[in-house]
């Protein structure tokens, strides 16, 4: 969901990390790039959008400091009142924003280690490649922390 949020410091960025985590799925032997959300949640988001047309807004906001880079991912549902930030971590998953460069396709599902087996997958296809690829380039770029924003 989103908030009013503002990232000042490092540990403004750890304390708003996406918790639940992400992972990549196989689709139409394809890595997609999957964010998985609370059960709950992601039932209120199916709901939210359920008969009506559909289009989502994507926007990848990157902050960076030339060793660890973040990158909020923010989801905008018109004609509903859902929006939604997952900020992640980018040293650790570069594979995430590959696959979300070359498919440009993200899934949200809910997450496995509360609903094991729930297969329900959300698809949702970004308007134009370029934002991912270019967010890829700046990562690539940028993520010199190999260890870990915890191992530093």
């Amino acid at each position: 969901m989103t908030k009013n949020r503002s990232f000042d410091t490092i540990d403004d960025f750890l304390k708003n990390l996406h918790k639940e985590g992400v992972a990549l799925i196989d689709f139409n032997e394809n890595k997609i790039p999957c964010v998985y959300v609370n059960p709950r949640r992601y039932d209120e988001i199916m709901s939210g959008i359920y008969g009506k047309k559909l289009a989502v807004d994507t926007l990848l906001n990157i902050f960076h400091d030339e060793r660890d880079v973040f990158v909020d991912i923010q989801l905008k549902f018109p004609d509903t009142a859902l929006d939604e930030n997952y900020l992640l971590y980018a040293n650790d998953i570069l594979e995430f924003f590959e696959a979300l460069a070359y498919t440009g396709l993200i899934a949200l599902a809910p997450d496995p280690t509360v609903t094991p087996n729930d297969s329900n997958v959300f698809m949702i296809q970004l308007p134009k490649k370029e934002p991912a690829e270019t967010a890829l380039q700046i990562i690539k770029a940028h993520a010199k922390n190999k260890k870990g924003y915890l191992d530093n």
